[in-house]
């Protein structure tokens, strides 16, 4: 849980020092889909993930949005769906292609739910929407490489 705080406070710091350039990437819900998806979780380690991610949305929401809830809920849910997805794959289908497939459709949804409530001019919302998920494009990669690595290891 060390590591969650530590990339919530990193994604924190990141966005304080270049707001007004561009929206940071979700990094917060991408380590927690890592974190729940990897073959050593529990289930009930996923229920605190799933947990996890609605503090770590609701303390986002009050610290940078004006609709409080909104990030906690879209944390909570694609994590807890992305679980849900998971187990319903046969285990052969567990590859880090669909784990990256799950992150790249989690992390657009993400963006996208937070763009069409967002309350600034189209275009500069369109132009933020882009930036953020360009972003996000090397974090992904990141992040699919690091489960590809500890998940060779647990098999």
């Amino acid at each position: 849980m060390i590591y969650l705080i530590a990339v919530w406070l990193l994604q924190d710091f990141v966005q304080v020092f270049l707001m007004g350039f561009f929206i940071v990437p979700n990094i917060f819900l991408m380590l927690l889909l890592m974190m729940s998806l990897l073959p050593a979780t529990s289930r009930e380690k996923q229920i605190i993930l799933i947990w996890a991610a609605f503090a770590g949305g609701l303390i986002w929401d009050f610290r940078w949005t004006n609709l409080p809830g909104l990030t906690a809920a879209l944390n909570a849910g694609l994590v807890a769906a992305a679980c849900f997805l998971w187990y319903k794959i046969p285990a052969q289908g567990r590859t880090v292609v669909f784990f990256t497939f799950i992150l790249i459709a989690s992390i657009l949804f993400s963006g996208f739910a937070h763009f069409a409530l967002w309350t600034v001019p189209s275009q500069v919302a369109l132009r933020q929407f882009f930036v953020q998920q360009l972003l996000g494009v090397p974090l992904v990669i990141v992040f699919s490489l690091i489960y590809w690595k500890v998940s060779d290891k647990n098999v």
